[in-house]
């Protein structure tokens, strides 16, 4: 099978709009870009649907 570098420019951004998303959850937007790379963008935007964003962090 060959390598397509255009299925590769559709993939990295789109798990780069999954990890944007993501920005507001507890691994933040590299660890949700990171896990939509290994796993599947579709994937983990699911689970951010159903998973509630970290809470704010009080300042002293």
């Amino acid at each position: 099978m060959m390598f397509d570098p255009i299925l590769l420019m559709i993939y990295v951004p789109i798990c780069a709009l999954v990890g944007f998303l993501g920005r507001n959850r507890s691994v933040g937007f590299a660890g949700v870009f990171t896990f939509s790379l290994i796993l599947s963008p579709i994937l983990v935007a699911l689970v951010l649907l159903v998973s509630a964003p970290s809470a704010p962090k009080k300042s002293a």
